[in-house]
């Protein structure tokens, strides 16, 4: 039997197996409709920040003279032993032009996650401190952590209180939060899109692992295929193909149900999709994986469960992957979420484009549990 023949033969088994295709198409829609009419990791404890001050270049507005007296001791506070906060690099800058520079490395290194925030000290900073006027202070946040959105507006509280103790005045200050490109503006669907990143990726894996693993050990017919000149390779792959036909088609019903309740994606659609694709392509390899080394339905079924939270708790959302050590980074970038996730809040909520090294990595882990698949079924004994 060639290989068209298997593919369409799987695909009427699947088109039979009406319970996981209902499973497979209606959950992902059902968990979007639920984010998607409701309103609206963990959070870092220690940031990485940068300041730009611009209190040298002129201010004439209501104030009788130029001062530049205080914005260097607020960078000494942020250059001290803070608990919340460590400077990263400040930039004095006196001209406009400068001050464009600074700005666009400032955004660069807080899109890079060089930096958590950065800082913006007015050309009135001084003036305003000086007069006893309220005074604004401009921060600038990398949004795609909401938690770390809310934990930066708390510790800012503490250089604030430090630099009033050095300059020894109760300054008022404006808290000013512009709306950067990479955050999910307010009027937009919050909690579907800072909730996008992990749960879409968690779901495709989740229901496409479900969708393959019972498709070697539950097929009644596959072992008398067997006695024809059918090979185990040809067999493996029409599971593959047609498995992989169906994900797409549940990856373009989540792309779809999305858009519809509000996708905010600043990076490609395209590269959005197919990162929807590779993750998907994982999950129909893991399952497969999983059917050929079961010997029953039951044992199926317990180590799809088994596999789905091991990837949950390897995802790296638990944890600061920076953070850990060599060789536990290495297990977590093994499994499909420790790739996919980061590429998924890359692209839709920072603008950026796909990082090739990570899609590769998906790819990489969809053919080593393809080999696997094949090398267990190779070698499985079964009754004609």
């Amino acid at each position: 039997m060639n290989i068209s023949g298997l593919v369409r033969k799987e695909l009427g088994r699947l088109r039979s197996d009406k319970r996981t295709l209902i499973l497979l198409f209606a959950i992902p829609l059902i968990l979007i409709i639920i984010f998607g009419l409701t309103s609206g990791g963990g959070p870092s404890e220690f940031f990485r920040a940068a300041i730009i001050t611009k209190d040298d270049m002129d201010c004439f507005d209501n104030f009788p003279s130029n001062s530049t007296e205080y914005d260097n001791v607020f960078v000494s506070v942020f250059q001290d032993n803070l608990t919340s906060f460590g400077l990263e690099t400040y930039y004095n800058v006196s001209t406009e032009f400068a001050y464009n520079n600074a700005y666009i490395e400032c955004e660069r290194m807080l899109k890079n996650e060089i930096i958590d925030v950065f800082i913006l000290l007015p050309e009135n900073f001084s003036e305003t401190i000086e007069n006893d006027v309220n005074t604004d202070l401009i921060y600038f946040i990398d949004a795609s952590n909401l938690q770390a959105v809310k934990s930066i507006n708390v510790s800012m509280l503490e250089p604030i209180a430090q630099f009033k103790l050095r300059i020894g005045k109760t300054a008022n200050f404006t808290m000013i939060i512009p709306y950067l490109e990479f955050e999910v503006p307010f009027w937009e669907s919050q909690v579907l899109n800072y909730a996008f990143a992990l749960t879409i990726p968690l779901i495709i894996i989740g229901t496409t692992m479900n969708l393959s693993c019972l498709s070697i050990v539950s097929e009644g017919p596959l072992p008398r295929m067997l006695i024809t000149p059918t090979s185990k390779r040809s067999i493996i792959l029409s599971k593959l193909i047609a498995n992989s036909l169906i994900m797409i088609l549940q990856a373009g019903e989540i792309f779809v149900a999305t858009a519809i309740f509000g996708l905010y994606c600043l990076g490609s659609l395209y590269e959005l999709f197919l990162v929807f694709l590779a993750i998907g392509l994982c999950g129909v390899s893991m399952g497969l994986f999983i059917s050929s080394i079961s010997k029953t339905d039951q044992q199926a079924n317990q180590l799809y469960l088994v596999f789905f939270i091991i990837v949950l708790l390897f995802s790296g959302q638990f944890v600061s992957v920076g953070n850990l050590p060599p060789s536990m980074q290495a297990i977590i970038y093994s499994f499909p979420l420790g790739h996919g996730i980061p590429l998924t809040l890359d692209i839709t909520l920072k603008g950026l484009p796909m990082n090739f090294a990570l899609f590769s990595g998906l790819l990489i882990i969809s053919a080593v549990y393809v080999v696997l698949a094949y090398s267990f079924y190779l070698f499985k004994k079964v009754e004609v």
